[in-house]
């Protein structure tokens, strides 16, 4: 695994690889706008890409991903949401185009009470339009599991098989996989059986080729709380062997695996050390 954090663009999308580098990053992962903001965002110059790709290059960062915006819900019921929804995503995708960042994750939305098959009709149908209206052919659409609070979708391998089999375009669409969020959603991984039986499922629904990126986070909820609250490695409820089943992976050493838990760059750092401790 490329093995990193999610790093601030505080100063400019070129502070972020700098930041990567400090803390010890081989991959890291950045929103390339406010995450928490809807209102149009002016477009990355061309100075700011070449930036971009220097600072990448300098600091050696081998593999950026990008999350998109908290608020964006590609399954929203109410047109008006929805076509807000979609023109960010649009947005997104063409941003990371410019920046040359081949995975976008994203968290696929909430049904509101609408119910499942709705709410995945929904995301394959927004992820379809914005596919076809951005100008972003090299970027990778990556759904992340949820913990599967209120009505989100994405909690189940099988919603993420849906939603593959209702798109027009499945060939656009992979799987960030969130330890914390799969982990609060009901799957058990912290023995070697238990690890076995979730990724045997994993591979058999969605598939191991789908599987690009990883976000590894402990957790302060149980299994099968739903709580969508990280932790630091082995501090949490998920524990550290877990996280040695998934380093060790052979199948999974070629994706970017990124931590978001709690904390500064120094937590950061002894988080990442954490991991690689456990690299056999």
């Amino acid at each position: 695994m490329l093995l990193g954090a999610h790093c601030s663009i505080a100063g400019g999308l070129h502070e972020a690889p700098k930041a990567g580098r400090r803390i010890g990053c081989d991959a890291i992962q950045i929103f390339s706008r406010s995450p928490r903001m809807l209102r149009n965002t002016r477009p990355i110059t061309a100075e700011e890409a070449e930036l971009w790709r220097q600072s990448m290059a300098e600091n050696r960062i081998r593999e950026a991903v990008i999350h998109t915006n908290y608020l964006i819900n590609l399954a929203s019921p109410v047109k008006r949401l929805l076509k807000v929804a979609r023109t960010a995503f649009v947005e997104e995708m063409e941003r990371a185009q410019v920046l040359g960042v081949r995975l976008l994750i994203f968290h696929p939305g909430a049904h509101k009470g609408k119910g499942e098959a709705k709410g995945l009709r929904a995301v394959a149908e927004s992820l379809d339009e914005c596919v076809e209206r951005a100008d972003a052919p090299d970027v990778t659409l990556c759904l992340e599991n949820t913990a599967g609070a209120g009505t989100s979708v994405g909690h189940k391998f099988e919603h993420v098989r849906g939603i593959l089999d209702l798109s027009r375009h499945p060939e656009r669409i992979a799987m960030c996989f969130d330890t914390c969020h799969a982990f609060a959603a009901g799957y058990d991984i912290r023995t070697r059986p238990g690890y076995e039986t979730v990724i045997s499922l994993l591979g058999e629904t969605v598939g191991f080729d789908r599987v690009r990126a990883f976000h590894l986070n402990d957790s302060k909820g149980d299994v099968r709380s739903h709580l969508d609250r990280h932790e630091n490695i082995g501090k949490g409820k998920l524990k550290k062997a877990a996280f040695g089943f998934l380093v060790n992976d052979a199948r999974f050493a070629a994706c970017p695996a990124v931590l978001e838990t709690p904390g500064d760059d120094a937590a950061f750092r002894r988080n990442l050390k954490t991991l690689r401790s456990l690299v056999a």
